[in-house]
């Protein structure tokens, strides 16, 4: 949780601009007026605000591009912690906007930090988990992104006024303070730490992690990860203690009592520096196209579910969709504005479920049930509202945000550490992000003009979109589930 204050932020920035749009681009509560030297509002046309609210897409781009090779080199708990400065800065840029333009460059400064978080956060608690709890820890990411939105959202309701719009986006520095007084009495991940040698510090971080286990034989692993290239993340099953699963390892009842000089004495094969070039013709170790489409498909189609237009303009659609007028838009909180707030606890329900069971069906069991689900009730929103159900379009979103926090929310983001080689990751998963990201820019600017020229027919290609993902997910992707990374390959 100290680690996934950073994603609770990444999940606050996302949803802070939902509640409040109407305030700030329309100017609802009256003409443009200075109030201690800052504006009531910024008006702006749909367009505009569509790329405002993307400007944090594109920074967290940036971010994840560069985080996961700088994690590699400093340490996960390091870089999320440097990473405050972007939350720090972008939040007072925003809270203090007088243009237009200095609002989205406090978006885009925001936007480095949850590019960042949401490549480390996830990494760092993976390597940390204990191997039977990885899928559940690594979930922690996407239950404290929509923790974020949510709390984000709510703060917002009672300060969406033209005085008071200004402090939500300002809270995002105090999460950041939070974390900055929190993280560093945590230990660095041990993973990352075997891998570089630093074994007494390895030892040390598991015996915080692990008090009053023998963490021997997970060391051990971790030894066996590092000098092997085909080791890839550490199973999270029992059978991975298994003599014929511990390649160049000791597998004598010897290893409940290793000791740090024991393992400095394993095989030394050192990791083979592996870049994006060499990834992309082919001169990897082992044959990994199959298991990079998967990881890229689902980071990439994830947002194609029509999820973050959910986040970003809830509060609009769901203005169309009870037909409010210009007199009920200005009054706070709003019906418009429950819902969205209403949605975004949804979320945090939906992904309280899939942690309970992502370790017990499976990932690809979930994906499927995510994908098909969400297809149907894109279908039904749409339904509702071409023939003005309201509360049948109201009920398919609901059913929406519970199935994409089911499956398709979590999941895509632990794709990488269970379907790549470790000696991949540095490179991959921050281009996995980096895809991810891209596509949450190109949602956040188009969702404004395919509402509008859609209207009730909005959610029609994302109801397509999710049937092609459940297609590819039943033909294509592996169950990771329990399985060591060199079953996959």
């Amino acid at each position: 949780f100290a680690a996934a204050l950073s994603s609770l932020n990444f999940g606050w920035c996302l949803g802070e601009p939902n509640i409040p749009e109407y305030t700030i681009k329309d100017c609802v509560e009256g003409s443009k007026v200075y109030v201690n030297g800052f504006p009531t509002c910024l008006p702006m046309s749909s367009t505009l605000w569509g790329l405002v609210v993307g400007m944090v897409a594109l920074g967290a781009l940036v971010g994840s591009l560069v985080a996961g090779r700088a994690a590699d080199r400093f340490g996960r708990k390091t870089i999320l912690l440097v990473n405050n400065t972007f939350f720090i800065a972008g939040a007072l840029l925003i809270s203090t906007s007088t243009t237009v333009v200095q609002m989205a460059v406090g978006r885009f400064v925001s936007g480095i930090g949850c590019g960042v978080s949401s490549t480390v956060v996830a990494t760092y608690n993976s390597e940390c988990a204990s191997p039977k709890v990885r899928g559940l820890a690594g979930s922690v990411l996407q239950l404290s992104v929509e923790m974020g939105i949510f709390f984000s959202q709510l703060v917002a309701i009672f300060l969406a006024d033209a005085l008071h719009w200004r402090i939500p986006f300002g809270l995002s520095a105090a999460i950041s303070i939070v974390q900055l007084l929190w993280l560093p009495f945590m230990p660095e991940s041990p993973r990352f730490l075997a891998s570089r040698g630093r074994l007494v510090e390895a030892s040390s971080a598991l015996r915080f992690l692990r008090p009053g286990c023998n963490i021997s034989r997970e060391l051990e692993l971790m030894v066996c990860a590092k000098n092997d290239i085909n080791a890839g993340p550490i199973p999270a099953n029992e059978a991975v203690f298994k003599p014929d699963l511990i390649d160049g390892c000791k597998t004598t009842v010897e290893h409940e009592k290793l000791d740090i000089a024991s393992v400095r004495s394993a095989p030394a094969n050192p990791t083979p520096n592996i870049g994006l070039i060499d990834i992309v013709r082919g001169r990897t170790p082992d044959v990994i196209w199959h298991p990079l489409f998967c990881t890229m498909f689902l980071m990439g189609f994830q947002q194609w579910s029509g999820t973050k237009g959910i986040v970003f303009y809830s509060t609009d659609i769901m203005v169309k969709v009870f037909h409010l007028s210009h007199s009920q838009i200005q009054h706070t909180p709003n019906s418009a504005q429950w819902v969205t707030i209403g949605l975004a606890g949804t979320g945090i329900a939906g992904v309280i479920g899939g942690m309970n069971l992502i370790d017990r069906l499976g990932r690809r069991r979930l994906l499927i049930i995510s994908t098909s689900g969400m297809a149907i009730s894109c279908m039904l929103v749409v339904i509702g509202c071409v023939f003005e159900v309201s509360v049948l379009a109201v009920f398919s979103l609901f059913s929406f945000k519970v199935l994409y926090c089911l499956g398709m929310a979590p999941i895509p983001w632990l794709s990488a550490s269970e379907l790549l080689p470790y000696y991949t990751l540095g490179t991959l998963s921050g281009i996995a992000s980096a895809l991810n990201w891209a596509m949450i820019f190109v949602i956040g600017l188009l969702f404004p003009v395919l509402s509008k020229s859609l209207v009730n027919y909005l959610f029609l290609p994302f109801a397509c979109f999710n049937a092609i993902a459940f297609i590819v997910v039943l033909l294509f992707v592996p169950e990771t589930k329990g399985r060591h990374i060199s079953d996959i390959l």
